[in-house]
């Protein structure tokens, strides 16, 4: 699969899931920061739902701890869930597990 494919969900007034799928890569973290960015708000929890997501190298682990870092900062919240064994091992091997929140 080639590319990345990017769909939000508005949950309720507190939670937006941000599903993925496809190849989170250099060609493709500036799409996701822009469907991110938007949905990072004060008191919103915002879920990557990453079942679909086949592959990630640096360049979009970069994008998931800039958006991790930008919830903090707003006082939102940053989670992912069902992170596939190839994302999880780039996260791992990068030492950022703990500061991605992972549900």
């Amino acid at each position: 699969m080639d590319g990345l494919r990017v769909s939000i969900s508005v949950a309720d007034d507190t939670q937006s899931v941000v599903t993925v799928a496809g190849e989170l890569d250099m060609a493709t973290a500036d799409l996701l920061w822009a469907e991110l960015e938007p949905v990072l708000q004060p008191g919103r929890t915002v879920v990557l739902h990453c079942g679909e997501l086949e592959f990630m190298d640096s360049t979009g682990m970069r994008v998931l701890l800039r958006a991790s870092r930008r919830a903090t900062e707003v006082g939102g919240r940053f989670t992912m869930t069902e992170v596939q064994p190839a994302v999880a091992r780039v996260l791992e091997l990068a030492g950022v597990t703990s500061d991605l929140s992972r549900g």
